[in-house]
């Protein structure tokens, strides 16, 4: 490794551990079992204030609505990380019990049916100058975001259902499956990881389905920076709403870690002045679906540029 190289990483790191230290009085940043830092998605319950007023449900609109911030201080600022340009998405179930599951909506009958089409639908939309859709929001934050992140493709392992698994076993997953060329490693892609009902992920504090739902990280690979999310299996009272499937709820985490993995893939570059990135600053308030497919999704936080979402706050397009 060269001093410049070294220089670098020493420099994200400890702007991935200030990010970290912003948010530690919070419920979303956790450690993992190698003691770094990952970005989670809290539990309804573990967020929502016994005063809260804002509802669950965004009400029902024939426009677009812009809420104020559920949580954090302020917009967004860049802290000088990298963004994921030019994302995409592969989608990784850790066997057939996940990819065959049955606890869907909107006519699927697999899980793996319904986020392959969740994903295809969600990252498929104009520029941001031109839309109102659903991801593109983000594009506000780097000009070289893309308005889409294509399914570039899935992978059915088929690995035991263990009851627990820390996040350094997830990596080994992911590795495994560049090892054996099944699945191209890339910096450029959001690895997205579902695992199979009854089966938890440990952080150091907590774990999956009591303490959060769902989380996104990055590793290194040969050299290359590999950015993922995983997806528990949200069968669990923690992580449910009433009225909707599991499914449901895997794609409202998903539109959470989707668009902060392309936003803050390092925990170093956007975030607010108290370490809150953009979903978060949306979390579990004003749910809404989608107008292409009707796919459940949270809320995006917008910093009012004055383009399309002249108002700061959280966009129900």
């Amino acid at each position: 490794m060269t001093k410049t190289v070294a220089a670098l990483t020493a420099v994200l790191m400890l702007a991935a551990v200030r990010h970290g230290s912003a948010q530690s009085r919070t419920p979303f940043v956790e450690h993992a079992d190698t003691g770094e830092i990952v970005h989670v998605l809290p539990t309804p319950a573990a967020v929502h204030s016994p005063h809260d007023t804002q509802p669950t449900m965004a009400p029902v609109s024939s426009g677009v609505s812009v809420f104020p911030a559920s949580y954090g201080s302020g917009n967004l600022a860049y802290h000088g990380g990298p963004v994921i340009s030019g994302a995409a998405f592969y989608a990784l179930y850790w066997n057939s019990a996940v990819a065959n599951s049955t606890q869907t909506s909107l006519g699927y009958t697999s899980l793996l049916d319904q986020m392959n089409a969740f994903v295809a639908s969600f990252g498929n939309d104009a520029p941001y100058s031109q839309s109102k859709g659903d991801f593109p929001i983000v594009q506000q934050y780097d000009s070289t975001i893309t308005s889409t992140v294509p399914l570039w493709g899935f992978k059915v392992a088929s690995e035991r259902t263990k009851s627990s698994i820390s996040d350094s076993g997830i990596r080994s997953f992911i590795t495994g499956l560049f090892n054996s060329r099944a699945v191209a490693a890339s910096s450029n892609t959001i690895y997205g990881v579902y695992l199979p009902p009854g089966m938890k992920v440990t952080m150091s504090g907590g774990a999956s389905c009591s303490t959060f739902c769902g989380y996104h990280g990055h590793f290194n690979y040969g050299g290359v920076d590999i950015r993922y999310a995983v997806f528990p299996y949200l069968n669990c009272n923690a992580c449910s709403l009433s009225g909707l499937s599991v499914a449901d709820m895997m794609t409202i985490v998903a539109s959470h870690e989707i668009r902060e993995a392309v936003t803050d893939p390092q925990l170093n570059a956007w975030y607010d002045s108290s370490g809150y990135e953009a979903d978060d600053k949306c979390a579990w308030h004003h749910l809404y679906q989608m107008a292409d497919g009707g796919f459940w999704v949270q809320p995006e936080y917008s910093n009012g540029d004055g383009n399309i979402y002249p108002g700061a706050g959280c966009v129900v397009p």
